[in-house]
C-alpha cells in the first residue's frame, strides 16, 4: 500500500515538473509578441501609376498602440506615399515583452501587383541603411524581420476586380513563414496571396543578437483590370 502511494506521489510530482517545464520552454521561445494590426484599410493605387513591386515600411508602435513613426525602408516610385497614407489610417495593439506592453517596430510590406507579369519573382531593392535604426532607441525588436525572397500572387491576369488583401505572417526564429492570419479579406484574391506567401523567405527578427519569433504584415494591392467598352 505504501509502495503504491509512493509511486502515485512520484508520478504526481513528475507531472507537475513536466507541465512547468513545458510552460517555461514556451515562455522562453515566445517572450516577445509583435504589435498587431486591429483594422486595416484599402491601399490606393494612383490611376496613372504603372509601378509594380514592394514598398517596405517600418512602423513604430508605442505601448498604447499608437502609431508614432513611419519610415520608408524600400521605396517605390509613385506609390510610396499611398502606402504610407494607408497605414496611417490603420489601428494597432502594442507589442508585449514578458507580458508587458512595450514600444516596438513593426514591418509592413505593401506589394503592388501587376495585372500581368513576365516573371513571378518580385524584385527586392536594397533596404535603406538609415531606416534600420529604430526611431525609438528602446523599440523592439532591435533587428526587424526582413523579406529575402518573394513572388507575386498567381493568376494576377485572371481577376475581374481590384482591392487589398492584408495578411499577418508569423516568422519563426529560423526565418520560416508560419501561421498566416487574414486581416483584410478580398474573397477573390486572398487565396492567391496566401499561396504566394507560403513560398516567401525571410530573415528573422532579433533581440539582443538572438533570433526570435515575430510577426510581419504583408499587404497586397491588386489593380482593377481595365475593361474596354465598345
Amino acid at each position: 500500500m505504501r509502495r503504491s502511494l509512493g509511486i502515485l506521489a512520484a508520478l504526481f510530482i513528475l507531472g507537475i515538473f513536466l507541465v512547468s517545464s513545458g510552460r517555461s520552454q514556451t515562455t522562453r521561445t515566445r517572450i516577445f509578441h509583435s504589435a498587431e494590426v486591429i483594422s486595416a484599410s484599402r491601399v490606393g493605387i494612383p490611376f496613372n501609376s504603372v509601378a509594380n513591386g514592394i514598398v517596405e515600411l517600418y512602423l513604430t508602435i508605442d505601448e498604447t498602440g499608437k502609431l508614432s513613426d513611419v519610415r520608408v525602408a524600400r521605396p517605390l516610385a509613385s506609390v510610396t506615399e499611398e502606402a504610407v497614407r494607408a497605414v496611417k489610417t490603420w489601428t494597432f495593439a502594442p507589442a508585449t515583452m514578458h507580458g508587458r506592453a512595450v514600444t516596438s517596430q513593426l514591418t509592413v510590406c505593401v506589394v503592388f501587383c501587376p495585372l500581368a507579369y513576365q516573371t513571378p519573382d518580385l524584385p527586392l531593392t536594397p533596404i535603406d541603411v538609415e531606416s534600420q535604426h529604430p526611431a525609438a532607441a528602446t523599440a523592439l525588436p532591435s533587428v526587424s524581420p526582413e523579406v529575402t525572397e518573394a513572388r507575386y500572387p498567381p493568376d494576377g491576369n485572371a481577376r475581374s476586380v481590384g482591392g487589398t488583401v492584408v495578411l499577418r505572417v508569423l516568422v519563426g526564429a529560423g526565418g520560416q513563414p508560419g501561421l498566416v492570419r487574414v486581416l483584410k479579406d478580398e474573397p477573390s484574391m486572398t487565396d492567391s496571396a496566401r499561396i504566394a506567401v507560403a513560398r516567401w523567405k525571410f530573415s528573422p527578427a532579433q533581440i539582443n543578437g538572438r533570433p526570435v519569433i515575430s510577426g510581419i504584415i504583408l499587404a497586397f494591392a491588386f489593380r482593377t483590370p481595365i475593361v474596354n467598352s465598345y
